[in-house]
């Protein structure tokens, strides 16, 4: 393992490209015959048809937990794509993957072997075709149910084929009289929100009823874009205008003073301003986090779990970028993203170290440390919906050691006096409060401090945490804790 610091600007030329592998394959080659399988490998190269490259997302989310958010990027990526098409395909994506719960209930009451027993690809051609017929109301049914038994012709063989056909054009007709659950007991609210039974279970013994439904449908709504000014090189307003100017509905944000938020959907890819390094690409509570960091000019801060790099850059932000930065993450491809993000915003005071956080021998002191640690993800449900498919209650036992060992070593690199923060972009009390406290029990010599006064009021809970709710504040969930070295 390379363990040395590097500045993103001496990166060597014609390194790593950017974007995904174009796949000539499929072009031009002779038809497959019906019921043979696809070539899994084939599918990171997504077809222009934007059905047909939703199939493809959602099998292999579905079969191979690969994660959607990749995909997308990779398809939004593709020169020459019709800007209707991506969004077509974006919607149909996230919109199944949110809806999937109720999408497979009401499936499954008109497969008469149960929906369980359907072979993937044919499963999926169900799902999205039932999302067009159940959600979108400017997808004509008769086109939905079309395009369904076309892909069926595709990735099946006529018997799967004539049963797609069967099953969309009844739900079609029993639409309008379709009673989903309504009922307050887990197996109807998890029919009812679109969730996992475990999850439900969880939420509604923690938050009650009525706010568990809220956080369920919070996460059933299309995700904002946050787009976090670069202050060296203009102010929110400036970007704003911009925005406005070009099309765009961008307003600015209520708790994070940089925030934009962008209520149109667009490709990432498509905007000018991420690619000329004006913005960066930001949760509102993400950015909460630095606020709590609440960094100064000429201080040296290290960034434990730095990549993709939205936190640390922000803090150079912050600090006029005079000072130092270290930033560091342990997997190469990681490192070479948050390289890239801090070429592209043009900060110079952050040193890139490839290295793992729980041992690196850091040979100085840090006025600040931050450990934006990995954790289960559950606060960013709705953005990342594919997740809650894929994730079960084990992720909750599997994720707070290493939380735990990173707080420690973060500590450990923090100068006497000096800052100590803790996220995860999650609420679970198993990787939020009853870590800090465990943290607290092993490491006497530090001292929780009170986000109160530091962040907006409405995200400090009566512990003086950083808590950010979906339902609650109109973001992704995330939590952060402050401490003081003694």
């Amino acid at each position: 393992m390379n363990g040395r610091p590097r500045r993103p600007g001496g990166r060597r030329p014609g390194g790593r490209p950017g974007g995904r592998p174009r796949n000539p394959g499929r072009r031009g080659a002779p038809p497959r015959p019906a019921g043979l399988p696809i070539d899994e490998d084939n599918e990171a190269a997504l077809p222009q048809n934007p059905r047909e490259a939703a199939l493809k997302v959602l099998h292999a989310v579905d079969t191979r937990s690969a994660f959607s958010d990749r995909l997308l990027d990779g398809a939004h990526a593709a020169a020459g794509s019709d800007p209707r098409d991506q969004a077509l395909l974006h919607e149909l994506v996230k919109g199944t993957l949110r809806w999937r719960g109720r999408i497979d209930w009401a499936l499954d009451q008109r497969v008469h072997v149960g929906l369980s027993q359907l072979q993937p690809w044919i499963k999926n051609v169900l799902r999205l075709g039932a999302y067009q017929v159940l959600f979108l109301d400017r997808v004509p049914p008769h086109a939905a149910v079309d395009e369904s038994v076309k892909l069926a012709n595709q990735f099946g063989h006529p018997g799967s084929a004539g049963l797609v056909n069967s099953v969309l054009r009844r739900l079609v007709e029993e639409k309008a009289t379709l009673e989903v659950p309504q009922g307050d007991d887990v197996e109807s609210l998890s029919v009812w929100g679109s969730h996992p039974r475990w999850l439900v279970e969880r939420w509604l013994a923690r938050f009650g009823l009525e706010a568990a439904r809220a956080l369920l449908m919070a996460n059933n709504q299309a995700s904002r874009i946050g787009l976090r000014v670069n202050v060296l090189r203009g102010t929110r307003e400036s970007l704003i205008q911009r925005l406005l100017a070009e099309g765009h509905e961008a307003v600015p944000g209520k708790l994070a003073p940089e925030l934009v938020w962008l209520s149109n959907g667009v490709p990432l890819s498509r905007l000018a301003e991420l690619r000329d390094g004006l913005c960066t690409a930001q949760d509102e509570s993400e950015a909460l986090v630095t606020g709590l960091m609440a960094p100064q000019t000429h201080e040296r801060l290290l960034d434990l779990c730095a990549a993709p790099g939205g936190k640390c850059t922000h803090m150079a932000e912050r600090m006029g970028d005079e000072g130092e930065v270290w930033a560091m993450d342990r997997v190469e491809g990681r490192v070479a993203a948050l390289e890239a993000t801090v070429r592209r915003l043009g900060v110079h005071s952050v040193h890139v170290v490839r290295g793992d956080g729980r041992n690196y021998p850091f040979p100085m002191p840090f006025d600040r440390v931050l450990v934006d640690a990995p954790c289960s993800g559950l606060g960013v449900l709705g953005r990342r919906a594919d997740a809650r498919w894929r994730k079960g209650p084990e992720i909750l036992d599997e994720m707070p050691p290493l939380q735990l060992e990173l707080l420690a070593a973060g500590g450990r690199h923090a100068r006497p006096g000096g800052v100590l923060v803790y996220s995860v972009c999650s609420f679970e009390p198993e990787e939020t409060t009853e870590l800090v406290e465990q943290f607290l029990d092993d490491n006497p010599g530090f001292l929780l401090e009170s986000a109160e006064g530091v962040l907006p009021a409405e995200v400090v809970d009566e512990h003086g945490f950083m808590r950010v709710l979906p339902h609650v504040h109109g973001c992704d969930g995330a939590f952060a804790a402050r401490f003081r070295k003694t």
